[in-house]
């Protein structure tokens, strides 16, 4: 979707013009990311676990070498073995619970953004109901997820009567849901909410530079509100379900939001949305690779859903 009316000639052109300084910066600024989302992470993580930064660290990069590799986003489960294998005392359905958070964090903003940026900007019906309807979504997921976590109790009480869930394998789905929900309990047990909001708003000034350091690579112009609409546009977009890594729903998010919204040329368009990926997905597969080989994991675990033995 994404190339249907490409001219090669004139994409290769395009990205023979690329500013490779510009590139090599925005490679640093989204490596660095990751430690500051390790760093949010670890605010999360500290009710159940002062955990240190880099094995965070190291578990964000397996958890995006994961993603890249592995169908259904089951590089989040990589994430969540990671860390339970570095902490034993944090098991992998509280490790889950708590990324679990951690994307609730992720999605508030995304909606916090379309409601301010998408009122801000003449931008086609479409989108505007798109962003509507995410933040819709966003509300609800977030709501239930609030629910369950301050009436976890109740749901414990409710478990411990029913005679399933007393042996077996029943009693392993009860040990690991009280587990997960123990990660959900953490959305409100914050220690340091200004430090959060801090480092996720960080997060996105880091993203927001990124795409003007691909945009301003190849000599397309945009304005930092522009930025940040492809920004959240993208973001949405790959929230649907894709390829390993994005591949090709992020293309075409960036593609038609550049041509039809923006009026970007169609070569320009194509060359930002190949650079741009390759920024936040080659840096981040090697370093995730690197510390996935040091790691004792196996991809086959993770595909068959065979948790660790301590939850």
């Amino acid at each position: 979707l994404a190339f249907r009316q490409m001219d090669f000639g004139s994409l290769i052109t395009v990205l023979r013009s690329v500013d490779w300084i510009l590139i090599l910066i925005a490679v640093v600024v989204m490596i660095f990311s990751v430690w500051v989302r390790a760093l949010r992470w670890r605010i999360i993580l500290s009710p159940i676990k002062d955990v240190k930064t880099h094995p965070l660290f190291a578990a964000a990069m397996i958890g995006y070498f994961g993603n890249s590799v592995l169908p259904l986003r089951l590089g989040e489960f990589l994430r969540a073995y990671a860390i339970n294998r570095n902490e034993r005392s944090v098991t992998f359905s509280t490790a889950f619970g708590t990324i679990v958070v951690e994307r609730v964090v992720d999605m508030l903003g995304i909606m916090i953004l379309i409601l301010v940026l998408f009122s801000s900007y003449d931008i086609p019906q479409w989108l505007t109901n798109s962003g509507l309807s995410l933040s819709a979504v966003v509300i609800i997921v977030s709501a239930v997820l609030f629910w369950i976590s301050a009436s976890h109790h109740d749901w414990v009480e409710k478990m411990e009567n029913i005679a399933f869930l007393q042996h077996g394998v029943g009693n392993r789905l009860k040990q690991m849901f009280h587990s997960f929900v123990g990660g959900l309990v953490t959305l409100r047990r914050i220690r340091q909410p200004v430090s959060l909001v801090f480092y996720s708003v960080s997060l996105w000034l880091m993203y927001w530079g990124i795409a003007w350091l691909c945009a301003r690579s190849i000599g397309v112009d945009l304005s930092w509100l522009q930025l940040g609409i492809l920004m959240v546009s993208i973001t949405m977009v790959i929230a649907l379900p894709s390829a390993p890594g994005f591949i090709g729903t992020y293309h075409a998010g960036a593609v038609v939001v550049l041509v039809e919204v923006f009026s970007v040329a169609q070569a320009p368009a194509q060359a930002y949305a190949i650079i741009n990926h390759a920024v936040g997905f080659v840096p981040l597969v090697v370093v995730g690779a690197y510390y996935f080989l040091k790691s004792s994991l196996n991809l086959s675990d993770v595909k068959s859903m065979k948790a660790p033995t301590n939850g």
